[in-house]
């Protein structure tokens, strides 16, 4: 299976840039980051205490609607929770992360985000990275769908995701805490253990305890280990000329 490529860092005029594309899905994701900045009009919404994020996501060819808004806040949810919002500078002031979707499929109005929400996540996290947002820990993404057969498929594309009869995705944060579980169709708690212990084994690159049979086996990378190469690489990029004159 071809992996996800990112970069980061590539537009000039935001504090913190990325790209990030799933060719399994398809899709590709252009995200920026500002912050902190102030919120105008929002004084309502500041907390006195730690930064507000706000997050917007914008589709590839048609104007946002209330799919985009739900997804919103689901991101919102989970990226709000890893910012270390109490650090100096912060309280009372904003991140501001905006999610173009420039590749793939369009979500027609009425379907499931399900299926870009790893990605979206993904794109987020390194975006908040290159600007140097603090953050309490990472966090790693995947999608899985179950097959009539009762086979576990990661990252299915859009249209055999439609015709899955569950699909799932979770998100596992470098610490081994599941930050987001969402699941869309009928499935069983036997299932679910299954899909829980698969996302552990893609994306911390734990070993699988689950049943092997359902699965098509592992990746030997793991999604954090990517995350965190992604990372390393752009600051070796940004201080190499330092290094190379040590």
């Amino acid at each position: 299976m071809v992996g996800p490529t990112a970069s980061l860092s590539i537009l000039q005029r935001a504090d913190g840039s990325a790209t990030y594309k799933c060719p399994a899905t398809g899709y590709t994701i252009l995200s920026a980051v500002n912050g902190p900045v102030e919120l105008p009009g929002r004084r309502d919404a500041l907390k006195p205490e730690d930064a507000t994020v706000e997050v917007f996501v914008k589709p590839g060819t048609t104007t946002g609607g209330v799919g985009e808004r739900a997804i919103e806040t689901t991101l919102k949810s989970v990226l709000g929770d890893i910012v270390l919002g109490r650090e100096k500078g912060f309280p009372r002031r904003g991140v501001v992360l905006t999610l173009n979707i420039v590749g793939g499929e369009n979500v027609e109005r009425g379907d499931s985000y399900l299926t870009l929400l790893p990605a979206l996540l993904h794109a987020g996290l390194l975006a908040m990275i290159s600007a140097s947002i603090p953050l309490s820990m990472t966090l790693s993404a995947v999608l899985l769908g179950v097959t009539d057969s009762g086979e576990i498929v990661q990252n299915p594309s859009p249209a055999a995701a439609k015709s899955a009869v569950s699909l799932h995705v979770l998100a596992i944060s470098s610490k081994d805490h599941l930050l987001l579980n969402q699941s869309r169709g009928r499935f069983d708690f036997d299932t679910w253990e299954l899909i829980r212990a698969r996302a552990l084994s893609i994306c911390q690159g734990a070993a699988n305890d689950g049943d092997v049979a359902m699965g098509e086996g592992t990746n030997t990378a793991s999604v954090n280990g990517f995350i965190r190469e992604t990372a390393e690489d752009q600051i070796y990029s940004a201080y190499a000329h330092k290094l190379d004159s040590i």
